[in-house]
């Protein structure tokens, strides 16, 4: 079926949807961690990056560490684009530590200036980009809490549950809360990151109490959201808890032990975002090998019900080249 040309919004619509497209929805998103430490510079990044590839959607890639800092952690801000900021102080370092973790304001501090963001790019764009703003799952914040270490995450919910448990609570209420600030604040949904649902991260018995219990509330939070992203990161993913957390979009690496597009989109009843290997080998690929992961994405799900994206974050210094081949092969595809 052919298909006038689409405009962003009801193109990603008609895919979440498995209804024909003119050609597959396209996005990428890459930190530039020495432009993402003001307003100003972190919006004007974002719409540089959208303008350069005409993406059909914009993720905003906010600091990761500003998750973090509104409970303690302070870090020396990178120079570079491709240096992540040095990480200089953490609040948790002993159980009773832990008692420092209390509701943030999820409109004061650093999140505010995620969604002084967010209003910047929305007032730029207007109404018919869809606009994402990321948010970490409350055990990946955990872990930046205690200095940016998965294992002492591991150690602490492993040796003291339950005073984990209470702090994982407290991050959850303030980012359900955060959720709710995006979408009054213009964002079409969240980027829900987990890390998880992996057996690098946690085993199944540990996500199902400590990990799913605080990541479900934030994505029904905001679930008035038309275009919540679930991305989980990882190989040999837990994939049955998909149906446990609702959205519309599900994001994830084709890395071993996960299923294909077409497969997940199938087993979770919902479009899926990939297909495009990420960070850090997407830097070193050719434009050629970019574009022929693209066509096998497409070919795979027949372009139906899918988006063509990075499996994970890209490295800041990706190969301009790279990306315009990922662009051009998605507009060959137009129908």
């Amino acid at each position: 079926m052919a298909n006038a040309q689409l405009g962003k919004k009801e193109r990603i619509k008609r895919a979440l949807a498995r209804q024909p497209v003119d050609r597959p929805p396209i996005s990428f998103w890459a930190h530039n961690f020495a432009r993402e430490n003001s307003v100003e510079d972190l919006a004007d990044e974002t719409l540089k990056q959208f303008r350069r590839y005409d993406w059909d959607f914009i993720k905003i890639q906010s600091r990761a560490s500003c998750f973090a800092e509104g409970w303690g952690n302070r870090y020396t801000p990178s120079t570079e684009r491709a240096v992540q900021p040095k990480l200089m102080e953490w609040p948790i370092h002993t159980v009773s530590d832990l008692k420092k973790i209390r509701p943030l304001d999820p409109e004061a501090g650093a999140l505010g200036q995620q969604l002084a963001v967010l209003r910047a790019i929305r007032k730029e764009v207007g109404p018919e980009v869809p606009l994402l703003l990321t948010i970490f799952a409350p055990s990946m914040v955990l872990s930046y809490l205690l200095g940016e270490s998965a294992s002492r995450m591991l150690e602490l919910i492993r040796s003291h549950p339950d005073e984990a448990e209470a702090a994982l609570g407290v991050i959850r209420d303030t980012y359900a809360d955060y959720a709710r600030a995006c979408r009054r604040h213009g964002a079409d949904g969240i980027f829900l990151g987990i890390k998880g649902c992996s057996p690098e991260q946690m085993t199944r018995e540990e996500y199902a109490r400590f990990g799913l219990p605080y990541d479900r509330p934030i994505l029904e939070a905001a679930k008035q959201g038309w275009l919540n992203m679930l991305h989980l990161c990882g190989p040999h993913l837990y994939f049955e808890i998909v149906a446990d957390l609702p959205s519309p979009l599900l994001s994830y690496g084709l890395d071993p032990g996960n299923p294909s597009l077409s497969q997940a989109r199938d087993k979770a009843n919902r479009a899926v975002i990939g297909g495009v290997s990420a960070k850090p080998k997407i830097r070193t690929m050719t434009p050629e090998q970019v574009a022929a992961e693209v066509e096998e994405a497409i070919q795979d799900t027949d372009g139906n019900g899918m988006m063509i994206g990075p499996g994970c974050s890209i490295s800041p210094d990706t190969p301009e080249a790279n990306l315009r081949a990922a662009r051009e092969a998605v507009e060959k595809r137009r129908k």
